[in-house]
């Protein structure tokens, strides 16, 4: 089989393993091995950890890469990473910030590092596929919640402070609404502090002035 064809064969998946690609093409793995490579060589995959490719020509996608780094955990893009995603930032994030329920951890791939989180199962959620993000990437409420919420956790490598960020028209009852799901109560008010301190910091640096009514996030519904 010509490389051409066998990428063609490739084009429509965003990841693939080596054996899988043995698989669906009907050659044997270390033929297929070689003409990954290959394809590699040419910039037509991008290898990540050993035997798992990301298929395609374009800059390695942030959703993609984390479903590698979190295997075979379930995982998706929070915090700053989702923020650009939802184009609530600018500025673009030196890592590709993820939450899973496995275990944290700092992972390179594609050329990228990829920053697991670990949240407990009843705060996992929030999450959709995005085509953007080219895997599972948090709302903009999820996003925010996520980073207050491990901040609180003493996670030494995430603050509760964001860079310039968009914050109109965020549903704040939404992000209230997870604190509710913390299991930990005595976390709950730390992390409420935390998105507080957010919205402050926001209005103060757009020079807004928050509702008296609902300064607080307490007295969100």
């Amino acid at each position: 089989m010509k490389t051409a064809a066998f990428y063609r064969k490739l084009a429509d998946r965003s990841c693939t393993t080596t054996r899988e690609a043995a698989q669906l093409t009907g050659l044997r793995v270390p033929a297929a091995s070689m003409k990954l490579r290959r394809l590699a060589a040419e910039g037509l995959v991008i290898p990540l950890k050993r035997g798992h490719w990301l298929v395609g020509p374009a800059a390695p996608r942030a959703g993609a890469l984390v479903a590698v780094a979190a295997d075979p955990y379930r995982a998706y893009l929070s915090g700053w990473s989702a923020l650009r995603v939802h184009g609530r930032i600018q500025q673009i994030p030196r890592k590709h910030f993820a939450v899973t329920l496995g275990r944290p951890r700092e992972v390179a791939l594609g050329g990228t590092e990829v920053s697991l989180h670990h949240v407990a199962p009843e705060v996992f959620g929030g999450y959709d596929y995005d085509s953007r993000g080219d895997g599972f990437v948090a709302s903009a409420e999820k996003a925010i919640f996520d980073l207050a919420y491990l901040a609180a956790m003493n996670r030494s490598r995430v603050g509760a402070h964001l860079p310039e960020t968009d914050l109109r028209g965020l549903r704040w009852s939404e992000v209230k609404a997870w604190v509710a799901r913390i299991p930990a109560q005595s976390m709950r008010p730390v992390v409420l502090r935390n998105l507080q301190r957010i919205r402050e910091e926001r209005a103060s640096a757009t020079g807004a002035t928050l509702p008296d009514e609902t300064r607080d996030l307490n007295y969100i519904p």
